[in-house]
């Protein structure tokens, strides 16, 4: 079956050269992007590589580079002298490892082109004793061409999607072969043990760690300090998507009283004019993030639209009651633990698979609450959260505890990796 997938994807290849051509000549982005494609590597980077021995990392992009953040830190720790490649499927991804690992890592780049000719060559490369795959990223030619070199494989913060499971199971027959040669994976959850398992996976290839995300360092994320609320209570819709503006406005004009305000934050900054039509045509007091003096003055409005970006991390430090976005339209939902973690209670949308086990525990847990895609359902648990003083900060507190009770999964997930290496050297040592 990999033969019929490379000749696949080499048709596919050949069909779409002509517009690659295109793209190298006139796209300095597109020419830098597609480099890294086709696994060409600056020489002096491959000469220091020489003699070494490597683990690759490889994710696919923000969301899930924020998995292994906390696992390639804890690695170092164990051993600093460790070297470390990481491959992303999308740019943001790879200036994501770049900003938070720096010189941690030895090389990032984008991954290549699931090839056989362009995975082997990028093997041929570098000396690799371990390659560990993110989350749901299954290639087959990098899992293939790794198993053909013996090279263990592991899958870490394992998990699969609803709506990816049922594409994996129809396909079954080919990816139960392809995920077979992966030496270990470790799930998120039972669900997600299940799901593996289903698709053919051998269960005692399985174990179960909570999600790495978990391990993120929150300590870093920076807050609103001395800001005086004078006693209003402050909504917080985070990652607001196309579609979903509607429902947040409207649920917020049903429950607006004079001591609350609504911080809302598009999850892409194009959407902001749209809210701003809406607001324009309506008597609320509103204002763009940009043109506050300072943080302090959101109290003085009923409305604040967040239009600059990497703002609304700080902006939960001084909310009252999150709002996710993302799940009340089929886009799978956005990250909650940065609102729980801290302290307050969230309400979501029943469309958050992306974040589904999360989410599931989050909910089990009593802090969160999914509702559907009604004005009046989120009105009305808006509203209970904001006149139940003591039910909402105890929904809050649960988030937070259940995020502290669940750090050190990344230590853990560090420590097992570093024993794979252990093993590996000890059957050298007997060869």
């Amino acid at each position: 079956m990999i033969f019929v997938y490379n000749l696949i994807i080499n048709i596919f290849l050949i069909i779409f050269s002509p517009f690659l051509i295109i793209l190298i000549i006139f796209s300095k982005k597109w020419r830098a992007e597609l480099k890294q494609r086709f696994g060409i590597i600056d020489k002096n980077l491959l000469g220091n590589a020489k003699g070494k021995k490597f683990i690759w990392f490889h994710s696919a992009s923000v969301g899930e580079v924020q998995a292994l953040i906390p696992v390639i830190k804890e690695l170092k720790k164990l051993i600093p002298q460790k070297e470390i490649i990481v491959t992303t499927t999308s740019m943001n991804g790879k200036k994501k490892v770049e900003k938070e690992l720096g010189n941690m890592v030895f090389f990032v780049s984008l991954l290549p082109l699931d090839t056989s000719y362009l995975i082997n060559n990028f093997l041929n490369k570098f000396n690799i004793e371990l390659i560990s795959i993110i989350e749901t990223e299954i290639w087959p030619n990098l899992i293939y061409c790794g198993f053909k070199r013996q090279i263990p494989i592991i899958v870490i913060n394992g998990r699969i999607s609803v709506k990816s499971f049922k594409f994996y199971y129809l396909a079954r027959f080919f990816f139960s072969n392809i995920l077979n040669k992966i030496n270990l994976f470790i799930v998120q959850s039972e669900k997600m043990r299940k799901r593996y398992a289903l698709l053919g996976v051998d269960p005692k290839k399985i174990m179960i760690l909570s999600n790495v995300k978990y391990s993120q360092e929150f300590n870093d994320i920076k807050v609103f300090k001395d800001i005086d609320k004078k006693n209003k209570k402050i909504i917080i819709a985070g990652s607001i998507r196309e579609g979903e503006e509607d429902l947040i406005l409207l649920a917020f004009n049903k429950i607006k009283e004079e001591n609350t305000i609504l911080i809302i934050a598009p999850r892409h900054l194009n959407r902001v004019n749209y809210i701003l039509k809406k607001l324009k045509k309506s008597k609320i007091k509103w204002q763009l993030y940009s043109s506050l003096k300072s943080p302090g003055e959101i109290i003085y409005y009923d409305i604040v639209i967040i239009d600059t970006m990497g703002e609304l991390k700080k902006i939960y430090s001084i909310g009252d009651i999150a709002i996710i976005g993302g799940g009340f339209k089929k886009y799978g939902g956005h990250n909650p633990l940065e609102a729980a973690v801290f302290g307050l209670p969230i309400i979501t949308g029943e469309f958050m698979f992306n974040f589904e086990d999360t989410v599931d525990m989050l909910v089990k847990n009593g802090g969160t609450f999914k509702v559907k895609n009604s004005v009046e359902e989120v009105a009305l648990k808006l509203k209970f959260l904001m006149d139940n003083d003591d039910i909402r900060k105890q929904a809050g507190e649960k988030n937070k505890l259940f995020i502290d009770k669940m750090q050190g999964t990344a230590e853990s997930t560090a420590i097992i990796i570093n024993e794979i290496l252990i093993n590996l050297k000890e059957a050298d040592k007997n060869v």
